[in-house]
């Protein structure tokens, strides 16, 4: 971005935890933008029901990581919120933020990007739907990746009801497990709350829960974890990069093999055994499935193989009856309104610049779409604080050869430290804005 040009007019994809961040950073900076919010609320997935249709909450949903670190940096969560509020709260933070930081005049409601056209003279045409077209020079995508169904294959038929965990909403609704014999697919967060909830009395009566791989189980981690935000701190603040990095590859899964510690072994359980090497996979945070799974109100079972009528026959050969499948297997990362062609590659290959610019296409943002330990909008929120003073003009990028070393497949790396990232791009940031002061000082 040459920081000689007038600021763009950025459009901001999404009003949810991420697009929020988006909009409150570039009006920081005096860049103009309007966001683009498909559904009627700010909030995005922590907003039931949202008329989006890609809400993926449910009724007893909570967060899973403390309010101390998925805050915003400059907007706490009420104190009289408990330390792992609910998707209400959630929703009435969100809310919060965007009436406190007044964003509520430049988003647009009801408003869902059909498609992104880039223009020859460079930015974008926008489609709205309905079939308006507005003209902008500059895309934040902040519309997430945790709202598309990623669905299991299934061989065979089933006679009872199968339903993706996105839909599920209680025991009774959308489909009525109270008294069934449900089976819930996949280990991850949502699999193994909904397989709690399931469990508990009045509701299912008998729960399954299948998985083909394994996972590194947590308890909710209430202890103070650094947000962020945060400088580093002590040796790591000084330590060279590479340094720094082969460090947390070494102590990190030390200090995790002791906070799995706190659980058994998933296999004296019934479970696949866990991931050798923790970075591999986000852990599941959950304080009750073991003691369900001990208890035997949820039964371990592994990957599906068929479905034979009112029948489920796993891996193993075992075949049980089973009224309600929930597939609670994840979801795909999807860009509708762009093309993979103008991309490059689809989008969970994306590759991009410090894991937020595309390297070919330096006024399109990916933001909130990582792979981290660590709540997901309060690095979106340092992703912002790295993008907007780009499209400010306040940073120069570097040359192209640059950019390409320092892209990667967003989805792609190990789950990384979030203060190691986040002061890798103040660093860049600092670099970059040198890069202006002598440009500036050429002319």
């Amino acid at each position: 971005m040459n920081p000689a040009k007038m600021k763009p007019s950025v459009a901001v994809v999404g009003a949810g935890p991420s697009g929020l961040v988006a909009c409150k950073a570039l009006a920081a900076h005096g860049v103009p933008y309007t966001a683009y919010e498909a559904g009627d609320r700010v909030g995005g997935q922590w907003v039931l029901g949202n008329s989006s249709g890609t809400s993926v909450a449910y009724r007893s949903l909570v967060v899973n990581t403390h309010k101390q670190i998925c805050r915003y940096s400059d907007f706490p969560l009420p104190e009289t919120y408990p330390g792992f509020p609910s998707h209400e709260q959630m929703a009435e933070y969100f809310d919060g933020y965007a009436r406190h930081f007044d964003l509520y005049p430049r988003i647009r409601f009801a408003s869902r990007v059909q498609a992104a056209r880039p223009r020859e003279s460079g930015g974008y045409t926008l489609e709205l739907a309905g079939g308006e077209r507005v003209e902008h020079s500059a895309l934040v995508v902040a519309s997430g990746n945790l709202w598309d169904p990623q669905w299991p294959d299934l061989p065979g038929e089933f006679a009872g009801s199968v339903i993706h965990s996105r839909e599920y909403m209680d025991p009774g609704d959308p489909v009525d497990c109270r008294g069934k014999r449900v089976l819930v697919m996949g280990l991850g967060n949502t699999a193994c709350e909904l397989a709690v909830e399931l469990s508990g009395p009045g509701a299912a009566s008998k729960v399954l829960l299948s998985a083909r791989s394994g996972q590194n189980f947590v308890p909710k981690i209430e202890a103070p974890v650094p947000h962020p935000s945060e400088p580093l701190a002590g040796p790591l603040a000084w330590m060279p990069r590479s340094l720094r990095d082969a460090a947390f590859k070494v102590l990190f899964p030390r200090v995790a093999r002791r906070m799995l510690s706190a659980f058994p072994s998933p296999e004296s359980l019934g479970l696949p055994p866990p991931p050798g090497n923790p970075f591999e996979k986000r852990f599941v945070m959950n304080n009750h499935l073991f003691d369900r799974l001990a208890a035997g109100q949820i039964i371990a079972r592994p990957g599906v193989r068929s479905l034979v009528g009112d029948r489920v026959e796993f891996e193993d050969g075992r075949r049980e009856d089973v009224d309600v499948i929930i597939a609670a297997t994840g979801y795909r990362f999807t860009l509708p309104f762009l093309t993979d062609e103008f991309l490059g590659c689809a989008p969970p290959d994306l590759d991009l610049y410090r894991g937020v610019m595309h390297p070919r296409h330096h006024d399109l943002f990916v933001i909130g779409v990582m792979k981290a330990i660590c709540s997901i909008w309060p690095r979106s929120e340092q992703q912002m604080a790295f993008v907007a003073p780009l499209l400010a003009g306040e940073y120069a990028l570097p040359s192209q050869a640059a950019i390409d070393r320092a892209s990667y497949k967003i989805l792609g790396v190990p789950f990384g430290n979030c203060q190691f990232y986040t002061a890798d791009l103040q660093q860049e940031l600092k670099r970059g804005r040198r890069r202006v002061a002598r440009l500036v000082g050429r002319r």
